[in-house]
Order: structure tokens, then C-alpha cells, then sequence
């Protein structure tokens, strides 16, 4: 569960909020160049790696994160789709091995190979490798990749589970348990 008495980020205001067991809750940051920092601040508190005190986290949370590649091995030891998922998920969990009869990518693809929808699958059945309480965006994906991930996660999160959708446009606003649009507020 997380309850929120409202967060500011900068110039920034999410207004207060709960979310509970079984409910997927859509937090709408600004498009543009904002998003990004806005997005990574707000997972930071609601993951509790930053205290606010205006949000209680009785959950643990995951964030499905971006999967990038960078320095020498990107290009001299290529990062593969099974070596990513050794890394990165919950051995004990076979969840992530759901990518492979979603997709038609193997263990032996490349991630750099990987579309920006395929990505995001991968990410999100990593992420609930560990726990089906999980904070999402849809950044790199085209709006068919956007509706699948939407649908995994709630198949996903069932009555158990807490779904937190940070994006910067209202898709699934009619889709969700609760949806909060930020607002400007002086700096």
C-alpha cells in the first residue's frame, strides 16, 4: 500500500493519493524534457531509496527498469536476452522466461537488437521476478507495445499486487483504479 498526502518535485505538485492490493494507479507527469528527471525522483520515493514525508511505502516496490548497455562491453561481449535475465532476475522465479513465448526473441538474442517494445516486456517480467508490486513507465514503446505492457502488468499484479504507471500522456486513464495528473505549482 502507499498513501500519499501530495508529493512536490520542484515546480511539480502530484496530488495526494492510495493505492492498494489489486489496483493500478496512473501518476501523469509533464511531457517533454521534465519527465524524465520527474520520473526517476518520484520512483526514488516511492521505492523508499528517498524519504518524503508526505508518502508512506508499506510495500515493497520494483521499478521496471530501462534496460541500456554502455561501454566496451556493448560492443567486445554483447549483452544476450538469457544473460539479462541471469543478471537481473529472481533465480528462483521462471517468470521472466515468459518473454520468450510473448515474443519471438530467444536467449541467444542480442539486447541491442531488441525493439523498444520488446524491451519493455523484458523489463516488466524481470521486474516481477522479484514481487508483483511494481512502478512502470511506457517510455520507448509505441502505442500497441504501450497496450501489451499495460495488459501484462495488470494479468500480472491480479488482487495482490500494486501497479504503478508513471506516463505522460492519459491512455489508460479510463482503464485504471486511479488516476493523478501533476500540477504547477510556484517555484
Amino acid at each position: 500500500m502507499v498513501q500519499s498526502t501530495g508529493i512536490r518535485i520542484k515546480e511539480f505538485y502530484i496530488p495526494p493519493f492510495t493505492v492498494d492490493k489489486g489496483e493500478t494507479l496512473i501518476i501523469q507527469l509533464p511531457n517533454g524534457l521534465p519527465f524524465t528527471e520527474l520520473l526517476f525522483m518520484l520512483v526514488d520515493i516511492l521505492t523508499g531509496r528517498e524519504k518524503a514525508d508526505s508518502v508512506v511505502v508499506k510495500e515493497d516496490f520494483q521499478f521496471a527498469k530501462h534496460i541500456t548497455e554502455t561501454g566496451w562491453t556493448r560492443i567486445f561481449r554483447p549483452l544476450t536476452v538469457g544473460r539479462y535475465i541471469k543478471d537481473a532476475a529472481n533465480p528462483d522465479s521462471k517468470v521472466p522466461n515468459a518473454i520468450y513465448e510473448l515474443t519471438d526473441i530467444k536467449p541467444t538474442t542480442k539486447i541491442k537488437r531488441l525493439g523498444g517494445n520488446q524491451r519493455k516486456l523484458l523489463s516488466l517480467l524481470t521486474a516481477f521476478s522479484w514481487t508483483n508490486n511494481i512502478i512502470f513507465d511506457l517510455v520507448g514503446v509505441d502505442p500497441v507495445g504501450g497496450q501489451k505492457a499495460y495488459d501484462l502488468v495488470k494479468e500480472q499484479i491480479g488482487n495482490t499486487g500494486i501497479a504503478i504507471l508513471v506516463d505522460n500522456y492519459d491512455d489508460f486513464k479510463d482503464d485504471c483504479t486511479k488516476f493523478v495528473k501533476f500540477e504547477m505549482v510556484p517555484a
